[in-house]
Protein backbone atom coordinates (compact mmCIF):
# COMPACT_ATOMS: atom_id res chain seq x y z
CA UNK A 1 0.00 0.00 0.00
CA UNK A 2 1.08 3.44 -1.33
CA UNK A 3 0.65 5.42 2.64
CA UNK A 4 1.70 8.45 0.96
CA UNK A 5 -2.00 8.69 -0.64
CA UNK A 6 -3.46 10.62 1.71
CA UNK A 7 -6.47 11.95 -0.38
CA UNK A 8 -8.60 11.12 -3.33
CA UNK A 9 -9.54 13.66 -5.77
CA UNK A 10 -12.01 12.27 -8.43
CA UNK A 11 -13.73 13.64 -11.59
CA UNK A 12 -17.47 12.85 -11.68
CA UNK A 13 -19.10 12.54 -15.05
CA UNK A 14 -17.68 9.28 -17.11
CA UNK A 15 -15.62 8.33 -13.84
CA UNK A 16 -17.86 7.93 -11.10
CA UNK A 17 -20.96 8.26 -12.78
CA UNK A 18 -21.59 6.17 -16.10
CA UNK A 19 -23.47 9.66 -17.81
CA UNK A 20 -21.67 10.67 -20.64
CA UNK A 21 -23.19 8.18 -22.63
CA UNK A 22 -26.65 9.51 -21.48
CA UNK A 23 -25.34 13.32 -22.43
CA UNK A 24 -24.10 11.87 -26.21
CA UNK A 25 -27.24 10.19 -26.42
CA UNK A 26 -29.50 13.04 -25.75
CA UNK A 27 -26.85 15.43 -27.78
CA UNK A 28 -27.35 13.06 -30.81
CA UNK A 29 -31.31 13.38 -30.36
CA UNK A 30 -30.86 17.42 -30.42
CA UNK A 31 -29.35 17.14 -33.18
CA UNK A 32 -31.56 15.23 -34.84
CA UNK A 33 -34.48 17.26 -33.97
CA UNK A 34 -33.14 19.74 -35.22
CA UNK A 35 -32.04 18.55 -38.86
CA UNK A 36 -27.91 18.14 -38.17
CA UNK A 37 -26.05 14.73 -38.58
CA UNK A 38 -22.63 13.44 -37.92
CA UNK A 39 -21.42 16.23 -35.14
CA UNK A 40 -20.53 13.79 -32.28
CA UNK A 41 -17.41 15.46 -32.85
CA UNK A 42 -18.29 18.61 -31.63
CA UNK A 43 -19.56 16.94 -28.33
CA UNK A 44 -15.78 14.71 -27.75
CA UNK A 45 -14.32 17.92 -27.63
CA UNK A 46 -16.74 19.34 -24.92
CA UNK A 47 -15.94 16.38 -22.83
CA UNK A 48 -14.36 17.56 -18.99
CA UNK A 49 -15.04 21.03 -19.66
CA UNK A 50 -17.16 23.87 -17.83
CA UNK A 51 -20.31 25.01 -19.43
CA UNK A 52 -18.41 28.19 -20.15
CA UNK A 53 -15.57 26.30 -22.04
CA UNK A 54 -18.35 23.71 -23.73
CA UNK A 55 -20.39 26.41 -24.84
CA UNK A 56 -16.92 28.03 -27.07
CA UNK A 57 -17.06 24.50 -28.50
CA UNK A 58 -20.66 24.62 -29.48
CA UNK A 59 -20.55 28.23 -30.94
CA UNK A 60 -17.69 27.25 -33.19
CA UNK A 61 -19.20 23.47 -33.73
CA UNK A 62 -22.99 24.56 -34.32
CA UNK A 63 -23.50 28.15 -34.21
CA UNK A 64 -23.44 28.78 -37.71
CA UNK A 65 -25.79 25.93 -38.31
CA UNK A 66 -28.60 26.46 -35.39
CA UNK A 67 -29.97 29.01 -32.91
CA UNK A 68 -27.51 27.97 -29.79
CA UNK A 69 -30.13 29.09 -27.39
CA UNK A 70 -33.18 26.57 -28.37
CA UNK A 71 -30.02 23.77 -29.09
CA UNK A 72 -29.17 24.30 -25.28
CA UNK A 73 -32.58 24.20 -23.94
CA UNK A 74 -33.57 20.79 -25.90
CA UNK A 75 -30.52 19.06 -25.06
CA UNK A 76 -30.58 20.01 -21.43
CA UNK A 77 -34.37 19.16 -21.03
CA UNK A 78 -33.22 15.77 -22.54
CA UNK A 79 -30.74 15.13 -20.14
CA UNK A 80 -33.00 16.19 -17.19
CA UNK A 81 -35.55 14.08 -17.92
CA UNK A 82 -32.88 11.17 -18.32
CA UNK A 83 -31.39 11.84 -15.40
CA UNK A 84 -34.27 12.70 -13.19
CA UNK A 85 -34.77 9.00 -11.49
CA UNK A 86 -31.57 7.02 -12.29
CA UNK A 87 -27.94 8.52 -12.49
CA UNK A 88 -25.98 5.13 -13.62
CA UNK A 89 -22.75 4.70 -11.51
CA UNK A 90 -19.61 3.05 -12.88
CA UNK A 91 -18.08 0.11 -12.20
CA UNK A 92 -16.05 -0.48 -9.05
CA UNK A 93 -17.36 3.60 -7.55
CA UNK A 94 -19.18 2.43 -4.99
CA UNK A 95 -17.18 -0.22 -3.68
CA UNK A 96 -13.83 2.01 -3.73
CA UNK A 97 -15.04 5.29 -2.32
CA UNK A 98 -16.36 2.50 0.48
CA UNK A 99 -13.15 1.29 1.18
CA UNK A 100 -11.66 5.21 1.16
CA UNK A 101 -14.45 6.07 3.75
CA UNK A 102 -13.67 2.75 5.88
CA UNK A 103 -9.92 4.24 6.04
CA UNK A 104 -11.01 7.63 6.92
CA UNK A 105 -9.28 8.99 3.46
CA UNK A 106 -10.80 12.10 2.46
CA UNK A 107 -12.53 11.58 -0.99
CA UNK A 108 -13.38 15.05 -2.78
CA UNK A 109 -14.90 15.32 -6.47
CA UNK A 110 -13.63 17.97 -8.67
CA UNK A 111 -15.98 17.81 -11.40
CA UNK A 112 -16.82 20.42 -14.85
CA UNK A 113 -20.21 20.01 -13.79
CA UNK A 114 -21.78 23.02 -11.35
CA UNK A 115 -21.77 21.93 -7.42
CA UNK A 116 -25.52 22.43 -7.43
CA UNK A 117 -26.12 19.64 -10.66
CA UNK A 118 -23.40 17.41 -9.39
CA UNK A 119 -24.68 16.83 -5.75
CA UNK A 120 -27.72 16.08 -7.07
CA UNK A 121 -26.71 13.20 -9.63
CA UNK A 122 -24.37 12.24 -6.94
CA UNK A 123 -27.59 11.94 -4.30
CA UNK A 124 -29.77 10.65 -7.43
CA UNK A 125 -27.00 7.81 -7.46
CA UNK A 126 -26.57 6.84 -4.35
CA UNK A 127 -23.26 7.99 -4.04
CA UNK A 128 -23.30 11.40 -2.13
CA UNK A 129 -22.68 10.27 1.36
CA UNK A 130 -19.49 8.23 0.63
CA UNK A 131 -18.09 11.69 -1.12
CA UNK A 132 -16.26 14.24 1.78
CA UNK A 133 -16.75 17.44 -0.30
CA UNK A 134 -17.74 18.29 -3.85
CA UNK A 135 -15.64 21.28 -5.65
CA UNK A 136 -17.83 22.58 -8.61
CA UNK A 137 -16.71 23.99 -11.86
CA UNK A 138 -18.18 27.18 -11.05
CA UNK A 139 -15.73 27.28 -7.79
CA UNK A 140 -12.94 27.84 -9.59
CA UNK A 141 -11.46 30.76 -12.29
CA UNK A 142 -9.81 28.40 -14.84
CA UNK A 143 -11.66 25.08 -15.87
CA UNK A 144 -9.52 21.91 -17.14
CA UNK A 145 -7.06 21.69 -18.03
CA UNK A 146 -6.12 23.96 -15.63
CA UNK A 147 -4.89 22.46 -12.86
CA UNK A 148 -6.69 24.93 -10.34
CA UNK A 149 -9.42 22.95 -9.53
CA UNK A 150 -7.10 19.73 -8.54
CA UNK A 151 -4.89 22.45 -6.21
CA UNK A 152 -8.09 23.84 -4.95
CA UNK A 153 -9.43 20.30 -4.51
CA UNK A 154 -6.23 19.05 -2.40
CA UNK A 155 -6.38 22.12 -0.15
CA UNK A 156 -9.87 21.08 0.87
CA UNK A 157 -8.96 17.64 1.31
CA UNK A 158 -6.64 19.04 3.77
CA UNK A 159 -3.65 17.99 1.94
CA UNK A 160 -0.55 18.79 -0.32
CA UNK A 161 -1.04 18.01 -3.99
CA UNK A 162 1.79 15.82 -4.54
CA UNK A 163 0.20 13.76 -1.42
CA UNK A 164 -3.34 12.89 -3.39
CA UNK A 165 -4.19 10.36 -5.65
CA UNK A 166 -6.69 11.89 -8.82
CA UNK A 167 -8.89 9.50 -11.06
CA UNK A 168 -9.86 11.21 -14.67
CA UNK A 169 -11.57 9.75 -18.12
CA UNK A 170 -11.05 12.76 -19.93
CA UNK A 171 -7.90 14.39 -21.46
CA UNK A 172 -8.69 17.26 -20.48
CA UNK A 173 -8.87 16.38 -17.11
CA UNK A 174 -6.32 14.47 -17.20
CA UNK A 175 -4.03 17.38 -18.08
CA UNK A 176 -5.14 19.24 -15.30
CA UNK A 177 -4.92 16.19 -12.66
CA UNK A 178 -1.12 15.74 -13.89
CA UNK A 179 -0.34 19.47 -14.00
CA UNK A 180 -1.16 19.83 -10.01
CA UNK A 181 1.21 17.45 -9.58
CA UNK A 182 -1.04 14.47 -8.28
CA UNK A 183 -0.55 11.02 -8.69
CA UNK A 184 -2.56 10.45 -11.56
CA UNK A 185 -4.98 7.41 -13.22
CA UNK A 186 -7.07 7.99 -16.19
CA UNK A 187 -9.94 5.39 -16.99
CA UNK A 188 -11.10 6.36 -20.48
CA UNK A 189 -14.75 6.50 -20.77
CA UNK A 190 -15.81 7.32 -24.29
CA UNK A 191 -12.75 8.09 -25.89
CA UNK A 192 -9.22 6.66 -25.48
CA UNK A 193 -6.44 9.02 -24.21
CA UNK A 194 -4.54 11.05 -27.09
CA UNK A 195 -0.90 9.97 -27.92
CA UNK A 196 -0.45 13.33 -26.35
CA UNK A 197 -1.66 12.69 -23.31
CA UNK A 198 0.16 9.42 -23.25
CA UNK A 199 3.06 11.10 -23.28
CA UNK A 200 2.11 13.02 -20.02
CA UNK A 201 3.35 9.60 -18.46
CA UNK A 202 0.37 8.79 -15.82
CA UNK A 203 -1.43 5.38 -14.53
CA UNK A 204 -4.10 4.69 -17.48
CA UNK A 205 -6.35 1.27 -16.60
CA UNK A 206 -9.36 -0.16 -17.62
CA UNK A 207 -11.80 0.87 -14.55
CA UNK A 208 -11.57 2.39 -11.11
CA UNK A 209 -10.85 -0.50 -9.42
CA UNK A 210 -7.50 -2.00 -11.80
CA UNK A 211 -6.29 1.88 -11.30
CA UNK A 212 -6.59 1.76 -7.65
CA UNK A 213 -4.78 -1.52 -7.48
CA UNK A 214 -1.78 -0.24 -9.53
CA UNK A 215 -1.05 2.56 -7.53
CA UNK A 216 -1.11 0.40 -4.45
CA UNK A 217 -4.55 2.61 -3.23
CA UNK A 218 -5.89 -0.68 -2.47
CA UNK A 219 -5.16 -4.23 -2.00
CA UNK A 220 -6.45 -7.11 -4.09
Amino acid sequence: MQSKISAVLFDMDGLLLDTEQVVLDCFRQTCAGLGLSDMDQVFYQCIGLRRADSRLVLERGLGHLVDLAEFDTSWETRIESRLADNVPVKPGAENLLQQLQDRGIPRVVATSTTSEVAIENLKTAGLYPLITTVLGGEQVENGKPDPEIYLKAAALAGHEPGDCAAFEDSDPGTLAAVRSGALTVQVPDLRPPSAQTLALGHVVADDLYAGALRIGLIAV
